[in-house]
């Protein structure tokens, strides 16, 4: 996942058919009155009779363009869900993942053919366009619903993916599990765990932790260096995932839990949780989120996507079995799991480049393996 560069791109967001611009010269977005004018309308209504007013305008529109970085089985869940709820509105999802749902709507901006009326995807992505100036700032009562710290600028996490190690269970035994981070250098587990190649914000929020928590520099570039050294490279967390339940991998260095999860579920011999139900490894939750363009061709249905997003999606979410960003009832996703802070501030600092870093500490390990 890398937004390396996005940072750098300004973004020239389309405006809907006969929408006006703002006339900025230079301006990173170019926006369309159109959609604000609609934004606004929503918003000066009582909280209690927003979402009545956006329902109405988005009938009206008759369309929803959202593009989302959800595993296929979630995006379709949340198609449904949505789709169910308001059948007058035609509810269609281009569903890629993080890098390619950002260049698309960058490619797309700076042609003037924006497609999209509401983004939902990965921390970076949204924070990138969050910065360009590309989202509309919703002041919608979800808003309430969400932890401050859930909140940015002009996009709201509706979701966490959180970051833990995941083991077969038929070749990895209770007794054998890694019960820190650190242990995942041991040589017991020399050519045994997989890693993703664009974990890039795991890698920095392990580092800052460890770097948080006493270690020097150079006992933190030691313990890359030793867990690569472990490692084979296999792209997608969801193929890492079917290898392991397949017993052709025994430990991944980190995946959702919510894929191992499902996986687990469906019978699959795998976990993230010790047999008493607990993980004995600092956990991480980065902040997925959902934002409305302000280019928006359908701003009343982007604004109503986002709102129930933060309503009735986070429902479908944990049907899915991952963890919403509100309370909900049955919600077990985070059950006898310790979070650490995720690093917000260290993954968005322009100075560093943790894709950059996290490719050179792979690139050895890709091409002695082979994997490429």
């Amino acid at each position: 996942m890398s937004a390396a560069g996005a940072f750098s791109l300004l973004l020239l967001a389309g405006c809907g058919a006969g929408a006006a611009d703002d006339g900025r010269i230079g301006a990173a977005v170019v926006v369309s009155s159109q959609a604000q004018k609609v934004y606004d309308e929503i918003q000066a209504q009582p909280p209690a009779r927003q979402r009545a007013k956006a329902v109405q305008l988005a009938k009206e529109e008759g369309r929803l363009e959202v593009y989302t970085s959800l595993t296929d089985d979630v995006a379709n869940a949340v198609d449904k869900a949505f789709h169910r709820q308001f059948p007058g509105i035609r509810i269609s999802m281009f569903r890629g993942n993080s890098e390619t749902i950002l260049q698309r709507i960058l490619q797309e901006s700076q042609a003037r053919k924006l497609g999209a009326d509401a983004v939902e995807s990965d921390f970076l992505e949204m924070s990138s366009l969050d910065g360009q100036k590309a989202l509309a700032h919703y002041t919608g009562p979800g808003q309430a619903r969400v932890a401050a710290s859930s909140r940015f600028p002009d996009w709201t996490a509706d979701r966490f993916n959180v970051f833990l190690p995941a083991w077969n269970t038929d070749l990895v035994k209770p007794a054998d599990v890694p019960r820190s981070w650190e242990a995942l250098a041991d040589s017991r587990y020399k050519g045994r765990i997989t890693l993703e190649p664009t974990d890039s914000d795991w890698y920095e929020n392990v580092t800052h932790y460890w770097l948080t928590h006493g270690r020097s520099q150079a006992q933190v570039d030691r313990l890359w260096r030793r867990i690569v050294a472990n490692s084979h490279v296999t792209k997608g967390h969801t193929t890492i995932m079917a290898l392991l339940g397949a017993g052709q991998t025994p430990l991944d260095s980190m995946n959702y839990t919510y894929i191992t999860e499902q996986a687990r579920l469906k019978g699959a011999p795998v976990d993230y949780r010790l047999p008493d139900g607990t993980s004995p490894l600092p956990a991480f939750a980065r902040p997925n989120g959902v934002g409305m363009l302000r280019g928006a061709q359908h701003p009343a249905a982007a604004w109503l996507f986002y709102d129930w997003m933060l309503h009735e999606g986070q429902k479908v979410l944990v049907s899915l079995h991952l963890t919403p960003s509100t309370k909900v009832p049955g919600d077990t996703s985070l059950a006898g799991v310790h979070l650490a802070p995720f690093d917000v501030k260290g993954l968005t600092d322009p100075s560093t480049d943790w894709d950059k870093k996290y490719d050179e500490q792979l690139r050895g390990v890709a091409s002695a393996k082979g994997t490429g």
